[in-house]
C-alpha cells in the first residue's frame, strides 16, 4: 500500500473512531436524559426524619424528665423451702424479661422468720407534668408497698400510685414536693413510620439514665399481652430496668412506653416493644382523672374470619369479626346484633383484622352511640349501638380460635339428642341441636376441629334438630355455588363457627 493510501486509511479509521466515540457519548447523554426523566427519585427527607449528626442535644434536653423507679414489697410465701420467693408479674412479661417483679437488688431474706421476705425491683418512668405525675408500667409497680423515684441528679422522692391498667400495662404515679419537675410531652405515635429514628432512655439493670438509639422496626405488633395489643416494635436496645421508660422520636416527643422484649438470653436481642403514645395518652388521662380506666363494651364474643369462613358467609374476602355469641341484655343484643353477623366497620373505620374491633369499641365512651356495619346473610346493613361500660370482670370481645386445615370429606356420625346422649356428653336440657357421635380422622370435620360430643346447633343460618337437617343442608349447598357451609358448634358452654368446605361431600 502506498504512503498516501495508508495515510487516507488511518485518517478514515480515526474519523470512524471519532464518530463511534461521539455516538457513544451521544448514547451516554441520551441515557442520562432518559434517567433524568424516568428514574424514581427519593423524596427529600423531612427535617424530623433526617439523619442527625448526634442525639446528644435531644438526650440532654429530655433526660432530666426520665426517672429510675425502685419498688419494695412482700413476696408471697410459697412454703418453708422457699428461701427467696419473688413477687409475681402478670404474663407475658415474665417471658420477655426473664424474672418476676423486675430486676432484683439486695438480699430478699431467707424466709426463716415465717414472714414473707422483702423484695426490691427496678424500673423506669418519666414525668408528664411539672406537678409530679410519672408514667411507668403496671408490671413495674405491681402491688408494691413502697415506691421511690430517683432523678438524674440522684435526688430521691417517695411516690404514690394514682392508678394502673393491667390491660395495657400502664400505671401512673404521683410525687409530692414543693418544686416543679422537668417533664416531657407525648407525641403522635400514628405518625411514626418504620425506619424512623427512636431513642430509649431508662435504667437497664439499674444503670440510671442510659440512652440507646435505633429505629421503629414494625408497627401494630400483637404479642399476646392483652386484648388491646398494638405495640411499636423498636430495635433500640432495652433490657431489664427499661420497663416503663420512654421511647422518643428525634423531636424529643414520647411516642412509646417501653414494655417488653423478646430474647432467648434475657438481654436485648434487638426486639423490643413499646405501648404507642396515642393509646397511652387516653389511658393516662383517665388514670389521672379517676384512677381507673373506663372502656366501651359491646357484649359479643368474636372469632376471626378465615378464608373458609368467608366462603361460608358469602364474603368476597376474609375481613371483620364474626360474632359467635351475644351476651344477653348487652348493648349488642339491644341493637339487634345476632350470632353469625360479621362486624366489618365502626363508623368510617373498616375492620380489617379481628383485634381492631376490641380497641375501637374500648375507645368509645360509655353512653355514646356508634354506627356499626354488619354483614348478615351476604348483605351489609347498618345498626346504631349505644355502647355500654365494660364490666370489671369482662372484656369487649373474646376471640375464639377455629381450625383452618381442610380435608377430603366431611366424615362425622350424627345423632338426634336424647337423654342418654345428653348425659353422655354433658349437654344441658333446653339446648337443642344434633350431636357429633364420631368423627373420621381423615375427614374434613375432624381436621376442622370438630370433636365427638360437639353439638351442631345451626348450619347455613338454619337451626337443626336431627341429622336429616344437616344432610339436606349439605345436599343443597353442594347444588349451589357455595364453597363452604357455616356451622355453629357448641362445645361445653362455648359456641363458635366452623366452615366446612363442600368438596367431596
Amino acid at each position: 500500500m502506498s504512503t498516501d493510501r495508508r495515510k487516507k486509511a488511518v485518517t478514515a479509521v480515526a474519523l470512524l473512531g471519532v464518530i463511534a466515540a461521539a455516538g457513544a457519548a451521544g448514547g451516554v447523554m441520551s441515557s442520562k436524559k432518559l434517567l433524568a426523566t424516568t428514574a424514581i427519585t427519593a423524596p427529600a427527607f423531612e427535617q424530623s426524619r433526617a439523619l442527625p449528626g448526634s442525639f446528644s442535644q435531644i438526650i440532654e434536653r429530655v433526660s432530666p424528665a426520665v426517672v429510675s423507679i425502685r419498688v419494695t414489697g412482700r413476696a408471697p410465701q410459697t412454703g418453708p423451702a422457699a428461701n427467696a420467693p419473688q413477687m409475681e408479674v402478670p404474663e407475658p412479661f415474665k417471658r420477655f424479661f426473664g424474672e418476676e417483679f423486675g430486676f432484683r437488688f439486695g438480699n430478699p431474706g431467707d424466709g426463716r422468720s415465717g414472714r414473707a421476705p422483702r423484695v426490691q425491683g427496678m424500673g423506669s418512668g418519666f414525668f408528664i407534668d411539672a406537678d409530679g405525675h410519672v408514667v411507668t408500667n403496671n408490671h413495674v409497680v405491681g402491688d408494691a408497698d413502697k415506691i421511690e423515684i430517683m432523678l438524674k441528679d440522684g435526688e430521691t422522692f417517695d411516690a404514690t400510685l394514682v392508678g394502673r391498667d393491667p390491660k395495657t400495662d400502664l400505671a401512673l404515679l404521683k410525687v409530692k414536693a414543693d418544686r416543679a419537675f422537668p417533664f416531657v410531652s407525648f407525641g403522635d405515635s400514628a405518625a411514626a413510620k418504620v425506619g424512623d429514628w427512636v431513642i430509649a432512655v431508662g435504667s437497664p439493670f439499674g444503670l440510671g439514665h442510659t440512652a440507646t438509639s435505633g429505629i421503629v422496626s414494625a408497627r401494630g405488633r400483637d404479642i399476646g399481652a392483652g386484648p388491646y395489643d398494638d405495640f411499636l416494635q423498636i430495635d433500640a436496645p432495652i433490657n431489664r430496668g427499661n420497663s416503663g421508660g420512654p421511647t422518643f422520636n428525634v423531636r424529643g416527643e414520647v411516642i412509646g412506653v417501653n414494655t417488653a422484649i423478646i430474647s432467648p438470653t434475657g438481654v436485648s436481642a434487638g426486639i423490643g416493644f413499646a405501648v404507642p403514645s396515642n393509646m397511652a395518652k387516653n389511658v393516662i388521662a383517665q388514670l389521672k382523672t379517676s384512677g381507673t380506666v373506663a372502656r366501651g363494651w359491646l357484649g359479643v364474643h368474636i372469632q376471626p374470619v378465615t378464608p373458609d369462613l368467608a366462603a361460608g358467609l358469602g364474603l368476597a374476602k376474609p375481613e371483620g369479626a364474626l360474632v359467635s355469641d351475644v351476651t344477653a341484655d348487652s348493648p349488642a343484643a339491644a341493637a339487634g346484633i345476632r350470632q353469625g353477623d360479621v362486624i366489618v366497620a365502626i363508623g368510617n373505620k373498616r375492620i380489617e383484622r379481628l383485634r381492631e374491633l376490641p380497641r375501637l369499641v374500648a375507645a368509645i365512651p360509655a353512653g355514646e352511640t356508634a354506627r356499626m356495619t354488619l354483614v348478615r346473610d351476604g348483605s351489609e346493613k347498618t345498626v346504631e349501638v349505644r355502647v355500654g361500660k365494660m364490666p370489671d370482670n369482662d372484656r369487649v370481645a373474646a376471640a375464639k380460635p377455629v381450625a383452618q386445615d381442610a380435608g377430603p370429606q366431611l366424615g362425622m356420625s350424627l345423632a338426634a339428642l336424647d337423654e342418654t346422649l345428653r348425659a353422655r356428653f354433658g349437654i344441658p336440657a333446653g339446648i337443642d341441636g344434633v350431636v357429633v357421635v364420631e368423627t373420621d380422622p381423615d375427614g374434613i370435620a375432624a381436621e376442622k376441629g370438630i370433636q365427638p360430643g360437639d353439638l351442631i346447633r345451626r348450619i347455613s343460618g338454619q337451626a337443626v334438630h336431627e341429622p336429616a337437617d344437616i344432610a339436606r343442608a349439605v345436599e343443597n349447598g353442594s347444588k349451589s355455588d357455595r364453597r363452604a357451609l357455616l356451622v355453629l358448634v357448641r362445645r361445653g358452654a362455648n359456641e363458635l363457627y366452623v366452615a366446612l368446605p363442600l368438596r367431596d361431600a
